[in-house]
């Protein structure tokens, strides 16, 4: 039985191998960077689900998760939002429940709890009392102030500062109004939530303007009222949404938006052992199946939240 499943781990080894070779290949032969670094991206996951999952006591940390476990706890600032109400009451923001799944995931590794505060929305000073900026965090996640820049909105960090493997992963779909012309996001008004990782192409590559929303459902609320003319939403989200009956006056553009390049997550102070330690984190994050648990949950979760928008509730800033 033993040398059965031995076998089983060597062949799921070898066909993940191989598929890593091709898409290696592929990659050489991209026809644009954003896509050679994507296949790369596959290749690098695919490589790392063949080998076995580290042994988390035994790898150096550096002094920001040192201090963490010192402290008996890991202080992660995420995005954050209020979550649709009725008119006149807002509920007090809750944390994106994307971001603190891998939050929960990496304290899991460090084997210590994780205390999770906001990060500012697009509209609230950086500098407001119990923001990030005055409460210090061990780590950020996500964030358009705090890497992943929209038009231009990025902080200076050192390379050691930062996470090098992208946690937010995936293909942008982007939609309009079934009666609207365009074909193309140059130019126009793009809703998006507040770190998404599809802004740095969509300013750079498609020269359109994106707006920065505290979440994806304010995004899609404020599209639905008009203030831009696209929605631009990871695709698992956007394809629920358009099976929907009240999304039919929608249609997707023929757009393939990929994720940028920039940083998704940020360490307090530059630390290289550390930044080494978590992105070895994220990978296997990304390539054990959690993150695509926790990104169908998301996608479950925002078409929930956007039904409550027809029931009467609305977003409130």
């Amino acid at each position: 039985m033993a040398f059965g499943s031995r076998e089983r781990r060597v062949g799921i080894a070898v066909v993940a191998v191989a598929g890593a070779a091709i898409l290696l290949g592929l990659a050489s032969l991209a026809p644009s960077p954003s896509i050679a670094e994507s296949l790369l991206s596959r290749a690098r996951l695919w490589m790392e689900a063949a080998t076995p999952a580290p042994d988390w006591a035994t790898l150096p940390r550096g002094p920001v998760l040192q201090q963490a476990a010192q402290r008996g706890a890991l202080v992660v600032a995420v995005r954050a939002y209020r979550r649709p109400a009725p008119p006149g009451s807002a509920t007090p923001a809750e944390p994106d429940n994307y971001d603190a799944a891998l939050a929960q995931y990496i304290g899991r590794t460090l084997g210590v709890p994780v205390t999770i505060i906001g990060l500012p929305t697009p509209d609230e000073s950086p500098d407001a009392p119990g923001n990030p900026a005055a409460v210090q965090a061990d780590l950020i996640i996500g964030g358009s102030r705090y890497g992943i820049p929209i038009a231009g909105d990025e902080p200076a960090h050192s390379a050691n500062q930062s996470v090098a493997t992208a946690y937010a992963s995936g293909h942008a779909m982007l939609v309009s109004l079934r009666a609207a012309t365009l074909d193309q996001p140059a130019g126009h008004r793009v809703c998006l939530q507040q770190g998404s990782p599809y802004a740095h192409d969509l300013v750079n590559v498609y020269r359109a303007k994106p707006v920065a929303y505290a979440s994806s459902v304010h995004a899609a609320y404020a599209f639905m009222s008009g203030e831009c003319e696209i929605l631009a939403e990871d695709d698992a989200v956007l394809k629920r949404l358009m099976e929907r009956d009240d999304w039919r006056f929608y249609k997707p553009l023929p757009v393939a938006v990929q994720t940028g390049s920039e940083p998704q997550i940020l360490l307090s102070r530059p630390d290289a052992a550390s930044a080494h330690y978590l992105d070895k984190v994220v990978r296997r994050w990304l390539a054990s199946g959690e993150q695509q648990k926790a990104r169908e949950l998301r996608a479950g979760e925002v078409n929930f939240e956007v039904a409550t928008l027809r029931d009467g509730l609305v977003c409130h800033g």
